[in-house]
């Protein structure tokens, strides 16, 4: 555990003013953003609260481009285990560690002594992480609680084509077009009167956004000649033969390497089937639904399959691992502080258990953890896979860089709720 004698979030404004005035004109002449409403802030002075929907790991970026005070920034607590970044994060830009999907008491007292006693700007990004499909997660609830508790001005950083110009699973810039707006979205008055429900409804109604809706809108187009790189870190399953982490992508073509399904990428981040491919049988759910117009679409038959074969593999007893990678690094911290290696070798997951196994030693017994004690699974960057067990947290980092931490944080989700005899949660 961090204790505050460790850490006070200091921002030094003239490294946030270098930044603006350097980093923060590159990323808006690159990305082609503009801004909508920023005389905004002649106005409205701190302290107060912006919060923005997470449609790519350079949003935090792109509104301090824009935002013309210095922005404590909660971010995942992952981020700060380098050194480096963590003198980056932690010394000079003030970032406020949080640890993903985990209640954190800490984060809480570092966010009210920002805004009522340095009278400073927080920013905060509600869902608690990037979109891997251009739509939103739905906002935490205690993000509601948090806007209430501190009853100041709460901005909202509302981005479209963000996601479809840096997509979270690609390394590929796409040229097309950024627009940030800013706009009051609470007032002290509101907050005070507003119920806690109300106030979670208007939030998440807020950061609401659909990124392939949106460019078809404007008819931007967002072009690359290696639009489907990567994307098997976020879709992992074949709509054709069910193929788990069968599916990679070349350029922008999107394939199985199990059966052979194929798809083409598109500038508006939808798909085309190849006319020159056979046409091929789809499985349930992906033949009832028209999974080809977006990556949120093909999303959302991928999470609906994967429900129903975990469940249906868990029920029956399967013995076999659901997904394996080799050649993987396991890791174990807590919350900023460096991580110590544990194993290298292999990560299996199986329908009650996530298991390690050392490449180094073959008779060393295997690193084990019952789903039901795993906490806060999730995805740091593009893949590294985190999770929580306890005051402790480990990470999996893969050697192949295409290998999909996504897939394990999903399906223990799911596994979870079988388990437990509830539907899956986010």
């Amino acid at each position: 555990m961090i204790l505050k004698r460790r850490y006070h979030p200091t921002n030094f404004k003239f490294f946030t003013w270098l930044l603006r005035h350097t980093y923060g004109i590159w990323l808006r002449w690159t990305y082609r953003i503009t801004a909508i409403n920023a005389e905004l802030f002649k106005t409205l002075k701190p302290p107060f609260i912006v919060v923005g929907n997470h449609t790519t790991l350079l949003d935090p970026f792109i509104a301090n481009s824009f935002v013309p005070f210095p922005i404590h920034w909660v971010a995942s607590d992952g981020n700060m285990r380098n050194p480096i970044m963590r003198f980056l994060l932690l010394k000079l830009v003030g970032s406020i560690p949080k640890s993903k999907a985990i209640p954190d008491i800490e984060t809480v007292n570092w966010i009210v002594d920002i805004i009522r006693r340095k009278r400073s700007v927080v920013g905060m990004y509600p869902e608690g992480q990037s979109s891997w499909t251009g739509t939103p997660f739905p906002a935490f609830f205690s993000s509601a609680k948090l806007l209430r508790l501190l009853r100041v001005p709460v901005v909202l950083a509302k981005t479209n084509g963000g996601y479809l110009t840096k997509p979270r699973w690609s390394h590929v810039r796409r040229p097309g077009k950024v627009e940030i707006s800013f706009s009051v979205l609470f007032t002290p008055e509101q907050l005070h009167k507003m119920p806690l429900v109300e106030i979670d409804v208007a939030l998440n109604n807020a950061l609401s956004y659909d990124d392939t809706a949106w460019c078809r809108q404007k008819g931007i187009q967002y072009k690359s000649s290696r639009g489907a790189e990567n994307l098997e870190l976020a879709l992992y399953i074949c709509p054709s033969c069910g193929g788990k982490a069968t599916m990679h992508g070349r350029g922008n073509v999107f394939a199985c390497d199990r059966c052979g399904f194929s798809v083409e990428y598109q500038a508006d981040g939808s798909f085309a089937l190849n006319p020159e491919e056979p046409q091929r049988a789809l499985i349930s759910p992906y033949d009832a639904l028209p999974f080809l117009d977006s990556i949120a679409v093909w999303d959302n038959s991928q999470s609906a399959f994967l429900s129903k074969e975990l469940s249906e593999w868990a029920h029956a007893g399967r013995t076999e691992p659901i997904f394996f990678d080799e050649h993987i690094r396991l890791k174990r911290g807590k919350r900023i502080d460096s991580m110590k290696m544990m194993l290298r070798g292999r990560v299996e997951l199986y329908a009650d258990r996530l298991e390690f196994r050392s490449a180094q030693d073959a008779e060393t017994e295997p690193v084990t953890f019952p789903i039901e004690s795993i906490e806060g699974e999730g995805v740091l960057k593009w893949n590294f896979f985190e999770f929580y067990q306890g005051m402790n947290v480990y990470r999996v980092a893969f050697e192949n860089p295409m290998a999909s931490g996504r897939k394990y944080a999903d399906a223990i989700g799911a596994l979870r709720g079988i388990l437990s005899g509830h539907l899956p949660g986010r």
